[in-house]
Order: structure tokens, then C-alpha cells, then sequence
């Protein structure tokens, strides 16, 4: 006597009582394919659960923001609705056309949705890089003055061994760059360099 497969009890539970378990080759090959396409259905309906899943931690993760987000938030003045699309772009398109310190602020201008929102985000950057360029030229100065006091008979650059260079006086004086370093362009001769006015050609006088 034969033992009795899955696919036999399978089908047999769909038969009325008593139809029994000794099955044709036909009615066993169909109960086969009914196993297969059940547990392949099972295996697809895994893995769109387990996609799905996926996807949706990835898309937790951009819609909520950690204790760095919320400090460039905070240092920026962004909200936290703000900065959360500012986070999904800097991921998205900026990550591929910008540097890697693209600021929020600009990610948000340059994706901004009507010209209200440009000018604003506009403005925002404004402001912060004038505040930045005040802060540097106060602390250039501080350090100028500090090197100076500290070490009154040293240099802060030291140009010895430096080439002459071809340039005017007052570039150099602007730079600090001793004028024994500096060869001023030579001037051009006179009637070279000017344009001369063009002649009108001759005309028949009219008669």
C-alpha cells in the first residue's frame, strides 16, 4: 500500500465524503498545481508586505526630524514643516546638482513653489550671509589688530624670496604687498591704444 501525498489530501478534502484517496494521475497533477499557485500567492503577498514596509520606514524617516534637524532649524529660523521639506530635497534632487553644504534655506528657494516663497527664502539668505560677512571682516579685524600688538616687528606674511610681479601700485598697497615686489605695468605710447575715428568716404558733390 502506497503512502498518500499532500496534494492527494488537499483534493480529497475538496470531494464529497467517501469519494476516497485513491486518486488518476490526472486529479493528482491538478491538486499539485493547486499547492504550487497557493504558495506562490503566499510568497508574493510576503514580499509586497515586506516592500511595503520598507518604503514606509523610509518615508518615517524624512517626515520626522531628529536633534540635528531641529538645531539647523533652529539656526536657520526654518519650522519644523519647513525644515522637513528642506530635508526630503537635500536627499532628492539636491544631493545630485549641489555641493554637500547646501544649505536649507537655499534647497527651499530653489524649489520654492510661487514667487511669494522665493523672495522670502531669498531674503532669509540675505540677511544670514550679511551677518556673516560682518562677523568675518569684525574678526579679521580683531585678529589684525592682535598680531600687530602681540608681535609688533613680525610680519603676518613674509615675503622674502617672493618674484616681482607685474601690477599696479594701489593693488598692492591694498594687499599689504611691499611696493619693492611690485613693477608697474608700462604705460602705453601716445596715439597707441586709441581708437582712431573712422573716415566717411568721399561723395560726389550734387548738382
Amino acid at each position: 500500500m502506497r503512502s498518500v501525498t499532500a496534494p492527494e489530501i488537499v483534493l480529497a478534502l475538496t470531494l464529497p465524503i467517501g469519494a476516497g484517496l485513491l486518486l488518476p494521475q490526472s486529479a493528482q497533477a491538478q491538486g499539485a498545481q493547486t499547492v504550487a499557485r497557493n504558495q506562490a500567492q503566499r510568497t508574493q503577498t510576503g514580499s509586497t508586505q515586506e516592500s511595503g514596509t520598507q518604503e514606509g520606514a523610509t518615508s518615517a524617516h524624512y517626515s520626522r526630524l531628529d536633534e540635528h534637524d531641529r538645531l539647523l532649524a533652529q539656526i536657520w529660523r526654518l519650522s519644523d514643516e519647513e525644515m522637513i521639506r528642506a530635508k526630503v530635497l537635500l536627499q532628492g534632487p539636491r544631493k545630485t546638482f549641489s555641493v554637500p553644504n547646501l544649505s536649507p534655506i537655499e534647497a527651499l528657494g530653489i524649489h520654492a513653489r510661487n514667487d511669494a516663497e522665493r523672495r522670502k527664502y531669498a531674503e532669509m539668505f540675505a540677511r544670514a550671509f550679511h551677518a556673516d560677512v560682518e562677523r568675518s571682516l569684525a574678526w579679521n579685524a580683531a585678529f589684525t589688530e592682535a598680531m600687530g600688538r602681540l608681535y609688533p616687528n613680525l610680519p603676518v606674511i613674509d615675503h622674502t624670496g617672493s618674484p616681482r610681479t607685474v601690477a599696479p601700485v594701489g593693488a598692492a598697497d591694498a594687499l599689504g604687498v611691499p611696493r619693492s615686489l611690485i613693477v608697474e605695468p608700462a604705460r602705453p605710447a601716445a596715439g597707441q591704444g586709441r581708437a582712431t575715428p573712422a573716415t566717411a568716404p568721399a561723395t560726389a558733390p550734387r548738382r
